[in-house]
């Protein structure tokens, strides 16, 4: 077993992040996300993880978010439209949740940098 930790978040995570691949070719309507991530902190049974996540501008279309989550932006922008609602941006230091099962259209605008918090649970 580990003992607890601090571990600090800086200013460099953009350097330290790696290919990721949460967009899939099924819900992408345009764009190359071309995405990248940092996972800060993962719970022990993996349901909960917080990290940071950029992409290029990109639209696509969710069916069904996977979680609920917590998003800060940090730097660019993202318009999220409920289906059939009105679009909501978000940009630099603002932040939204999502709940899982949520569905709409998930845009970057441009070059987007985001921190969050994610719970993933089985249950429906």
């Amino acid at each position: 077993m580990t003992s607890p930790a601090l571990i600090p978040v800086g200013s460099r995570l953009i350097e330290k992040m790696a290919p990721s691949s949460y967009v899939t070719a099924e819900t992408l309507r345009s764009g190359d996300p071309q995405e990248t991530e940092a996972v800060h902190l993962t719970s022990a049974d993996s349901k909960f993880l917080t990290g940071s996540w950029s992409a290029q501008p990109y639209t696509e279309f969710i069916e069904s978010y996977p979680g609920d989550e917590y998003t800060r932006v940090l730097e660019g922008s993202v318009t999220l439209t409920t289906d059939g609602g009105t679009p909501r941006t978000f940009t630099a230091g603002e932040a939204f949740t999502l709940t899982k099962g949520w569905r709409g259209e998930y845009r970057v605008n441009e070059p987007l940098v985001k921190q969050f918090a994610i719970y993933v649970s089985d249950e429906g």
